[in-house]
């Protein structure tokens, strides 16, 4: 029997994964990690933008960006680094929007994607950013994500065939309750 199979409902399963999330905030150590993520991940991707090692070190040292990153545990050992966002904004407390968003699709399934943008979403909220802009950009491979920011509370502005444009005023954000996602901050 599948493991999967002895429950009724998938947030009993994903509960029962004793799921643990580390977030990392510019943490240079990581920075080939998060630039490898950036080259591959295709299918949990929403703007799919090619990143080196150089161009992710030169986001951390701009004030104006930041670069968060989660590690993934469960019962049944370490995924690692999995995931990454990069924010920048625009020098003021107006405007930022999320340059990136990906996930390893090793780790898809798990609602993990909800609970980093809850994490992101307070610290740009911290900042007293009050609104958000993001996009999806579609490619061969991601169109799972496609609405991604639909269920995230943010607003659709505008779309043709291979872009979605979307913002969101931090105040409205309704962060999804994933309580059996434990998050922590490492660094």
């Amino acid at each position: 029997m599948n493991i999967k199979e002895k429950f009724t409902d998938i947030e009993d399963y994903l509960a029962s994964l004793e799921l643990k999330m580390t977030i990392f905030e510019n943490k240079e150590s990581i920075v080939p990690r998060m630039s490898q993520m950036s080259q591959k991940t295709n299918q949990f991707n929403l703007t799919t933008r090619r990143y080196t090692e150089g161009d992710i070190q030169n986001f951390i040292n701009n004030s104006n960006s930041d670069v968060y990153a989660f590690s993934i545990s469960d019962k049944f050992g370490d995924s690692g680094i999995t995931g990454l966002s990069i924010v920048t904004a625009n020098g003021s407390t107006e405007m930022a929007e999320i340059d990136t968003l990906l996930m390893s699709c090793r780790v898809i399934g798990r609602n993990l994607e909800y609970a980093f943008l809850n994490y992101v979403i307070k610290k740009i909220n911290e900042k007293k950013i009050i609104n958000l802009e993001a996009k999806y950009i579609k490619t061969p491979k991601n169109e799972q994500v496609k609405e991604f920011f639909d269920r995230s509370s943010f607003g659709l502005i505008d779309e043709d065939d291979s872009v979605r444009n979307y913002t969101l005023n931090i105040n409205n954000y309704e962060p999804k309750q994933l309580n059996y996602i434990e998050v922590k901050y490492g660094g």
